[in-house]
């Protein structure tokens, strides 16, 4: 068997630990955001900041909306069919991976954490597009978004990882903007699906170091 060429192995190794880096990061601030959000009380400075984007104008709203579908799982659908067609299957393997996982371990949060959403722990919430139920830590469409925008930062290059990290971004404003959720909910959503994206991308990309 022909050893693979030690610049592709060394591209893989770095891509690796570009991945475990990631990981690392989102499990801190993972923990940073739920050891408040576990409290079920919020904070003044996250009450302000969760005015600043609630308040924005209503006009705001299908924009908003439209960026805020890349939080969905209609959204891992689209990566994945986008990735296939591409002919990149792996790639495709790690966007279903991660958004699933990130969609679901979300909701699992929730349950654990159990911290409300704004309308049930604040007044006066501007809420945009229906009362969404059940509680808000951590954010399921911050975790959905971050979990493609983490895979799409590891494996791809140029604009394209740029504008799903900016897409992200965006998405988190807009569950703030919408009323489903506090800062300390995306914060936490983000760093979820940042863990999801970084660990399949790691699980995926690793693999035996070849002899010589």
């Amino acid at each position: 068997m022909v050893a693979r060429p030690r610049s592709a192995w060394s591209a893989r190794v770095s891509g690796a630990r570009d991945a475990l880096r990631l990981l690392i990061i989102a499990v801190v601030v993972g923990v940073l955001s739920w050891i408040p959000a576990s409290g079920r009380r919020v904070p003044g400075w996250e009450r302000t900041v969760f005015r600043a984007v609630n308040d924005l104008p209503g006009s705001l709203y299908w924009p908003v909306w439209v960026v805020m579908q890349l939080g969905t799982t209609f959204a891992v659908g689209i990566a994945v069919i986008a990735a296939l067609l591409a002919r990149r299957a792996r790639l495709a393997v790690a966007f279903g991976l991660a958004g699933g996982s990130a969609y679901v371990l979300s909701n699992v949060g929730k349950g654990i954490v159990g911290r409300g959403r704004p309308p049930a722990l604040l007044t006066d919430v501007h809420v945009r597009g229906g009362l969404v139920p059940g509680n808000g830590y951590p954010s399921g469409h911050a975790s959905v978004a971050f979990a493609l925008a983490s895979v799409a930062w590891l494996w791809l290059g140029g604009w394209a990882r740029w504008a799903v990290v900016l897409g992200a971004l965006i998405v988190c404003l807009a569950r703030m903007y919408v009323g489903a959720h506090f800062p300390l909910d995306v914060v936490g959503g983000a760093a979820l699906g940042t863990a999801c994206g970084a660990l399949v991308t790691l699980l995926l990309r690793t693999e035996p170091s070849p002899a010589g």
